[in-house]
């Protein structure tokens, strides 16, 4: 059931009750008003017929005292509300008053009657010869309250019809834009935030449609940003999820690469080195022949003896260079120790300063050739092109984390700036990927001119072996 069938069903409910007590009430005021007509109608009956009565003296001196009454009731006919019979002896009806002219022929229903009409009773007046019966009569009383409620309910009626009818045309003028306000709201459901509302005559309605615009608005706006929210989110997803990748990647080509630096370092020992080693013994035995008086063989030999000593250096030099042999079989301090040693025996002129925890010796290989090449790096930046003339290396457990290793080499030199050589910029990428790789995190600080130092730290895994 809609609004304006619920209000005209309130207004007839409220029109009927209307009715039904002032129905009530009016009934009520003319049951009592009859009651006192009626009984004041009776008192004056009787008492009229009381003065005109005859006395004894003069009903025995007449003739026919009731032929007198009789004559005398009829020329008066009616009195008030009351009906007037006259009865001789033996109670035979000798005169009753005329009908009342009053709305002839007409009465009122049963039930109103039964309502209305007071329960007066009659009174029996004795004469001579005979008695006068009144009668009350309330019956022209009671159709004029019958009509009277009759004409007050019809009006009621009709007034609150027209009012039904006013008001039900009103609301459904007044409320047409409720119609555009559902429709607007059936967009936003089916997800049209596009929608808007006009601007309406009512108050009330206006305010609704300002609203409801700002909030369509809102919600647009909001959409809108949750969509690029969401689709950055997602390129965010998609980056990580590749940079993962890469990572991965990159781990992975690290560990080949070193796994072929390995394999190449074992070969160039294994092979090379040894069949330099029988060089090198060879001409030693020839230049060492002292029945050989041929000078120029023992100088060719000689010069065999230097040129193999020469390659055995150089192939040890690359076979440290392709895989640490400490990492194997001393561990990362020592590896890092012999490495910081080199460093200082190749260019004296640079000081490096080597602080390092005890107890690194336990981590993976992944954990102890990351960090060595780290510093490696970092320590061939800072020969080659930071000019730097002090150099301090540390290796420790990150303080307040004690599953992360933190690397952190300084120098003195000249520091970077944008304009970065070839060489350099690769060796600062190389660090980060590998860095990055493991899943660890690296910082750089430096300044043109006050040094350079670079912060790495890894994540530990224990070697459970």
């Amino acid at each position: 059931m809609n609004l304006r069938l619920r209000v005209s069903l309130t207004i007839s409910l409220i029109g009927v009750a209307c009715v039904a007590v002032m129905a009530y009430m009016l009934i009520d005021y003319k049951r009592k008003s009859i009651d006192q007509e009626i009984e004041a109608g009776t008192r004056v009956a009787i008492q009229l017929l009381q003065a005109i009565l005859p006395s004894p003296v003069e009903s025995a001196l007449s003739i026919d005292p009731l032929a007198s009454m009789t004559e005398y009731l009829s020329n008066v006919g009616r009195v008030r509300a009351n009906e007037v019979r006259l009865y001789d002896s033996n109670n035979t009806l000798l005169y009753e008053s005329p009908p009342s002219d009053y709305k002839a022929g007409r009465w009122a229903p049963d039930w109103f009657t039964a309502l209305v009409a007071p329960g007066a009773e009659e009174v029996r007046l004795p004469i001579a010869q005979g008695s006068i019966l009144i009668t009350p009569d309330s019956s022209r009383s009671v159709l004029d309250a019958w009509d009277e409620l009759w004409q007050f309910s019809l009006f009621f009626l009709v007034f609150f019809a027209l009012l039904n009818v006013a008001v039900f045309l009103t609301l459904g003028h007044t409320l047409k834009p409720m119609k555009d306000i559902v429709t607007a709201l059936s967009e936003i459901e089916q997800g049209n935030y596009n929608v808007r509302l006009d601007s309406y005559r009512l108050p009330e309605f206006d305010a609704i449609s300002q609203t409801f615009n700002r909030m369509t608005s809102s919600l647009q706006d909001a959409l809108i940003e949750n969509a690029r929210l969401a689709k950055e989110e997602q390129q965010r997803l998609a980056a990580e999820l590749e940079l993962e990748q890469n990572r991965r990647f990159t781990q992975l080509i690290q560990v080949k690469l070193e796994e072929e630096r390995r394999a190449i370092a074992r070969e160039l020992h294994d092979e090379l080195g040894q069949c330099v080693t029988a060089i090198k013994t060879i001409g030693t035995a020839i230049a060492a022949r002292e029945q050989n008086n041929q000078n120029e063989t023992r100088d060719n030999a000689r010069t065999i003896v230097e040129v193999a000593s020469h390659i055995y250096d150089v192939v040890h030099a690359m076979i440290r260079q392709l895989r640490p042999s400490a990492l194997d079989h001393l561990g990362l301090n020592d590896a890092v120790a012999e490495l910081v040693a080199q460093y200082r025996r190749q260019h004296p002129q640079l000081a490096i300063e080597l602080t390092s925890e005890e107890g690194l010796n336990n981590f993976d290989e992944n954990v102890n050739i990351t960090v060595y090449r780290v510093i490696q790096e970092c320590l061939t930046n800072a020969v080659k092109h930071a000019d730097a003339t002090h150099v301090n290396v540390g290796l420790a457990l990150q303080a307040g984390a004690p599953d992360r290793l933190q690397i952190r080499v300084s120098d003195d030199g000249k520091g970077m700036d944008s304009e970065l050589a070839e060489s350099q910029r690769f060796g600062i990428v190389g660090i980060r990927e590998r860095v990055q790789a493991f899943g660890g995190d690296v910082r750089f600080e430096s300044d043109p001119g006050a040094g350079t130092t670079i912060v790495a730290t890894l994540p530990l895994h224990q070697d459970t072996q």
